[in-house]
């Protein structure tokens, strides 16, 4: 699939039912820490690069990373 290199690198997709919350640049499929702007192997920069700490840039790539999650809340009785 084409990635256009003028858009940031986004972040792999977590799943809810999975064990592991390290993220991993959608470029190159390596960890990547929030003080990161930019993947550690191709130098691509990263969604959350702009973010003004490196948590608001860990809160965006998670939501990046869990926006294929159901967000809706179920209430049992």
């Amino acid at each position: 699939m084409y990635r256009n290199p003028e858009y940031p690198a986004e972040i792999m997709p977590i799943y809810p039912h999975g064990t592991n919350s390290t993220m991993f640049t959608d470029c190159c499929r390596v960890a990547i820490c929030n003080d990161e702007k930019r993947c550690p192997k191709c130098n691509r920069l990263v969604i959350g690069h702009d973010a003004k700490t490196p948590e608001k840039r860990g809160r965006i790539r998670w939501e990046n990373a869990t926006k294929r999650w159901s967000r809706t809340i179920h209430v049992t009785h």
